[in-house]
């Protein structure tokens, strides 16, 4: 079970001295399991449930002010099916390959294919690297690209500290042009007792300009997530 909220700021090229801002507020349970099919293969699903999908947009420009509210469905929404394949690991257990691949199947607009490279490396047994490259495909777009780069800390046997970068490329649609984004931000998970997880975590995002109607967005996100292994 997790739960979020996230700022953006944003203006306009077409409009100097408009300013926006909108307000994400999402909460939602999720079902996920994995079956080991030998040779380092393993199929997964994901299903979740949303608690809360609410967004605020509010605005200012040439002295007027307005704002809007929007709340999306609740209830179960559609499950992520996807296969792992660990496709080479060291004799010392301190370099590995993993690739991803991922599909959910919508009927409106949020489907998707997702498909990613990994490779980890063990510093020490408390240190650990990891880089990913990335490729999705979304229906009704925009697809995109990404790179990231994540360190692993276990600073203790029941804190492991994750910091993060990763930079993405949006290819254009629906009359916006391609853009960039990079974020940073970490995440620090608490296993208080065996099987039970704690992760709090903050992040920033900074995404190019889309078009001459819309500029660059800046985001900050908290998130909260607590998670029961079996």
């Amino acid at each position: 079970m997790s739960g979020s909220r996230s700022n953006s700021s944003y203006g306009s090229p077409y409009a100097p001295g408009f300013s926006g801002e909108q307000r994400n507020y999402e909460s939602h349970a999720a079902v996920a399991g994995n079956v080991g099919l030998g040779y380092g293969v393993e199929l997964f699903t994901i299903l979740p449930y949303v608690l809360r999908d609410h967004a605020e947009s509010h605005y200012s420009y040439g002295g007027m002010q307005g704002s809007e509210g929007f709340d999306g469905d609740k209830g179960f929404t559609d499950a992520t099916f996807g296969v792992k394949y660990r496709a080479f690991k060291s004799v010392d257990g301190n370099n590995e390959v993993l690739l991803r691949a991922s599909v959910l199947h919508h009927s409106g607009s949020s489907g998707f294919i997702n498909a990613e490279a990994s490779y980890l490396h063990a510093f020490t047994p408390a240190i650990k690297a990891a880089f990913s490259l990335d490729v999705e495909k979304v229906q009704g777009g925009p697809d995109s690209a990404g790179l990231g780069a994540y360190l692993m800390w276990q600073a203790s046997q029941q804190i492991t500290f994750v910091p993060f970068v990763r930079a993405s490329r949006f290819e254009e649609y629906q009359g916006f042009s391609s853009y960039n984004s990079i974020a940073g931000g970490a995440q620090l998970r608490y296993t208080p007792i065996k099987g039970w997880n704690i992760t709090p975590g903050l992040s920033g995002t900074h995404f190019g300009k889309r078009s001459n109607y819309v500029g660059t967005w800046n985001s900050i996100a908290a998130s909260l997530t607590v998670q029961k292994e079996f």
